[in-house]
């Protein structure tokens, strides 16, 4: 198959899929740009709040992640892209984590919890991993593909977001996050004192 080929397959494979889930933006949203960590205004609200269960079966919530800087990843076991951006999270997570910092991922697989788990696994994934199997993120959350991230404060509001990979290395994307880890700085960005 050639590249050409493969490239046309995959876009009108992946125009089916948003065709079939009914994938529609919101009224009046733009359409995201890929591959890019796009900043959020400030003083944005913060985040719905969501309960989905853990890998486990045990009901956690979004809010349970208050006070840290939290890098929130919705994403599919059968996504590509997800193969590659989901273990460079880990690396990432520990970088962070002495910091305040969490990955926190969530599945819209409609598998259930082993496959999941076992994915995980494979890769050497060092987070808490949740499942919206009814894909409910969808609407709550604008989550039209994967993987869709939020850069999350301390307080829930979005700094950034971005759908596809991340230079999470690169300067933009430390830079915010070292932003966001600084406790003055990231009391002004979410409109604190």
């Amino acid at each position: 198959m050639t590249v050409w080929t493969f490239q046309k397959t995959a876009v009108f494979g992946a125009a089916l899929l948003a065709c079939l889930l009914g994938l529609k933006p919101p009224a009046g949203a733009a359409e995201p740009r890929f591959h890019v960590l796009q900043t959020v205004p400030p003083g944005t609200p913060p985040l719905a709040d969501f309960t989905f269960p853990d890998l486990g079966g045990k009901p956690r919530r979004l809010s349970e992640w208050r006070g840290k800087v939290v890098l929130l990843a919705f994403f599919a076991t059968w996504c590509p892209l997800c193969n590659e951006e989901m273990p460079r999270l880990s690396k990432l997570q520990k970088r962070y984590e002495a910091r305040g910092f969490s990955v926190l991922a969530v599945s819209i697989d409609r598998v259930g919890a082993g496959p999941v788990g076992w994915w995980a696994r494979e890769r050497g994934l060092a987070y808490p991993i949740l499942q919206d199997s009814s894909f409910s993120s969808r609407a709550t959350h604008g989550v039209r593909f994967v993987p869709t991230l939020y850069l999350l404060g301390r307080e829930m509001r979005p700094a950034a977001r971005a759908v596809g990979s991340v230079d999470w290395e690169g300067k933009e994307a430390s830079g915010l996050i070292e932003r966001l880890l600084a406790p003055a700085l990231a009391a002004r960005r979410e409109g604190g004192p």
